[in-house]
């Protein structure tokens, strides 16, 4: 077998793809900011804490309640299976329901919080 790369061609291919992400991310800009300069107090970090743990947990369970679907469609008539879809799909939607009500008791705490202190 013939060999197709010599070392110097080798090691002048990995100092193209190795400097070249150097030479394009020198051309743009970085600007970091802290997410909690605009937190003033325990509430709105919750609140922005609570934000992020939705983002996270919605794709979840949206993925969840596709596979329940999926294991319903496999099922194909098995009872014992068709019981663990059911279960699959009981348990995604309580997650989600779980969810909402978090989010709702955090805008009550978050009203109740901010009538009191004004």
């Amino acid at each position: 077998m013939k060999k197709f790369f010599t070392a110097p061609l080798f090691l002048l291919l990995n100092l193209v793809v190795l400097t070249a992400p150097l030479s394009v991310a020198a051309q743009i800009n970085y600007t970091l900011s802290s997410p909690l300069i605009n937190i003033g107090s325990i509430s709105e970090l919750l609140v922005a804490l609570l934000r992020i743990f939705i983002t996270v947990a919605t794709p979840i369970v949206a993925l969840f309640i596709i596979l329940a679907g999926f294991k319903y469609v496999t099922a194909r008539g098995n009872a014992q299976q068709v019981q663990e879809a059911t279960k699959a799909i009981t348990y995604a939607v309580i997650g989600g329901l779980l969810i909402l009500g978090a989010v709702a008791i955090a805008g009550i705490i978050t009203n109740v919080v901010n009538s009191v202190a004004s």
